[in-house]
């Protein structure tokens, strides 16, 4: 496999609130990679997103910063549908919000969350086998 991490680079206009979301989303903060304009939240060894005021983000990139219509939607898969319902629930409580209704597809369960700058992220929980026995039933 050529790849072993992902990080996710995501401009935001308010690093503390923004913050607030990704730790109730289940990410911790690092410490090491974290100061007052950029702030590294990891969710896994292997999946980081890092957290930047959109001057920071700014100094990578010499494209314009996008901002509006959705650009691109980012999925994390967890354990089970009350760990998705619970780490929804928490982000909303956090700032976040939720820009449609939960999907169930019986095989397939998720909600979307917005951070507090439009990024979305939808949270999912799947069951493999069921997906098979739809496969096999149709």
């Amino acid at each position: 496999m050529a790849f072993t991490q992902i990080y996710v680079n995501l401009p935001v206009t308010d690093l503390e609130a923004s913050k607030k979301v990704y730790t109730a989303m289940g990410g911790t903060i690092n410490p090491d990679f974290t100061g007052d304009t950029s702030a590294q939240v990891v969710f896994a060894e292997t999946l980081v997103v890092q957290l930047m005021t959109r001057e920071t983000f700014a100094t990578f990139t010499k494209r314009d910063i996008a901002e509006g219509p959705i650009e691109v939607i980012n999925a994390l898969a967890a354990g089970s549908r009350a760990e998705v319902d619970r780490l929804a629930d928490a982000a909303l409580a956090a700032g976040a919000t939720e820009p449609r209704d939960a999907q169930d597809m019986g095989w397939l369960y998720n909600r979307a969350i917005d951070d507090p700058d439009g990024h979305c992220w939808e949270l999912l929980a799947y069951n493999a086998e069921a997906l098979n026995e739809d496969a096999t039933t149709s």
